[in-house]
């Protein structure tokens, strides 16, 4: 009897070892089940995450929508609040957003003005995003890029990727940054490169500087080289592929040509074969309202600094374009977003390489003037600036950033006496926003042009 007591009792000793190991992986799966509950892709930690950061997202939107409508209560919108010249909007012009399901450009409605900020930081990469606006004339639609008014500051270093520009963007047309700043224009005497914020002279009422006629708040920038189309048909606007002289050196003025059109467009043969004089005269009649007119060399200094500046590619050399075909945005700008100038869609295009650009600029003693008759005069203007020695003038991006990233540059002379900027789609190693050169103005095969826009 004693013996089977012992027997019994190793029977419920083993009973109790196997019930305990049960219980412990019970446990251990309901641990575990527990843990993915609280930290798993659906948890209840991840979820009460999301859900705090959908509401710091939702209370900053409201303080943003609450900031904007007290700024328009005060006669004030967002963007001059914070000391930046919101875009200005002319005859026939819509701000336009990109919908990345379409890949197409529609009206932006959303009236508040802060996406447009140059600089306004994004997911993509936290680069920029700059205002675009879509012009329609005749049934053409054409997209420009806003320039705000801002000074800068260039920090120079011994390196072939050059230095670096910093940007302060000014309130109106005044010379105080948002910061209290106070910035001075080019021609002022007490002015030091080294230390002062430089208005950019593309702003300002000096025209021999590249300035406007009176100080202005910014320029809409072409944002393709242009193309050359055919509107005979509204529904259905066709390229016009100018690879002759006799097919691209006209003006759309004359009766023959009724049917024709400028077109800022992606994915089309930029405008060549045509003289540097009818391209400035062509530029001009695109929209006397918009005061439409060739890109000066300020101008594209402007461009070109806001693009170098922690508010575009922030010292990164934009890609080149080199579609052998002088394709605008080298056929699509989602899949060639590194060509802009700020690294995303909402860039400028073609500013290194495709075509070359000519530029309503010019040396007064050269012997092939003739090209450029239509503005050659003996003074600058607000249209086009004149250049009285082989050299640069401040802001135009040439002098002061000269051979940046290696960027060639050889001013306009004697023998070449008009301006021209970019390079072309053939010419990786010196191709680039600070390249510049002096050029005959003569209608050639890969020199085109670009759209500017003030009102």
């Amino acid at each position: 009897m004693k013996e089977n007591k012992k027997i019994l009792k190793r029977k419920e000793t083993g009973i109790t070892l196997i019930s305990l190991v049960i219980t412990i992986i019970v446990l251990l799966i309901l641990a575990g089940v527990s843990i993915a509950m609280l930290t798993g892709e659906n948890g209840i930690l991840t979820q009460a995450k999301k859900a705090k950061e959908e509401t710091e997202k939702a209370s900053e939107e409201e303080a943003l929508q609450l900031e904007q409508i007290e700024n328009t209560l005060n006669g004030e919108s967002f963007l001059e609040s914070k000391g930046v010249n919101a875009p200005v909007l002319g005859e026939n012009m819509k701000l336009v957003t990109y919908d990345e399901n379409s890949k197409t450009w529609v009206p932006d409605n959303s009236n508040t003005n802060y996406d447009y900020i140059a600089g306004e930081e994004t997911e993509d990469n936290n680069k920029s995003r700059w205002a675009n606006a879509v012009v329609t004339i005749d049934g053409v639609d054409s997209y420009f890029v806003w320039i705000p008014r801002f000074a800068y500051k260039i920090n120079y270093n011994a390196t072939n990727d050059g230095g670096t520009i910093d940007v302060k963007f000014l309130k109106g047309t005044g010379n105080i940054a948002a910061d209290g700043t106070v910035c001075k224009y080019a021609d002022d005497s007490t002015l030091n490169k080294e230390t002062d914020y430089i208005i950019h002279p593309a702003f300002t009422s000096n025209v021999d500087l590249g300035g406007w006629r009176n100080e202005i708040t910014g320029i809409w920038v072409g944002k393709y080289e242009s193309s050359l189309v055919d509107k005979t048909n509204k529904e259905n606007i066709t390229n016009i592929s100018t690879n002759e002289e006799k097919i691209g050196n006209i003006l759309l003025s004359e009766a023959e040509n009724v049917n024709k059109a400028i077109a800022v467009q992606p994915g089309m043969s930029s405008w060549r074969y045509c003289t540097i004089g009818n391209m400035y005269t062509n530029a001009k009649e695109y929209s006397t309202a918009l005061n439409s007119h060739m890109l000066k060399n300020s101008e594209w200094g402007a461009v070109a600094y806001l693009t170098h500046s922690q508010y575009g590619r922030n010292g990164h050399e934009i890609d080149v374009n080199d579609n052998s075909n002088y394709i605008t945005a080298d056929e699509g700008i989602s899949a060639n977003s590194e060509q802009s100038s700020t690294g995303n869609v909402y860039g400028i295009y073609d500013l290194s390489g495709g075509a070359y650009e000519y530029i309503s600029t010019y040396y007064n003693s050269g012997e092939l003037l003739e090209n450029g008759d239509s503005f050659v005069g003996e003074k600058s203007t607000e249209y086009t600036t004149m250049y009285q020695t082989s050299n640069y003038k401040i802001g135009d991006a040439s002098g002061e950033t000269k051979n940046w990233f290696n960027d060639a540059g050889y001013y306009a002379y004697q023998d070449f006496p008009f301006w021209g900027r970019g390079a072309g789609y053939n010419e990786d190693t010196i191709s680039g926003i600070f390249c510049f050169f002096g050029n005959s103005g003569k209608a050639v095969k890969d020199s085109s042009f670009r759209l500017c826009l003030i009102k």
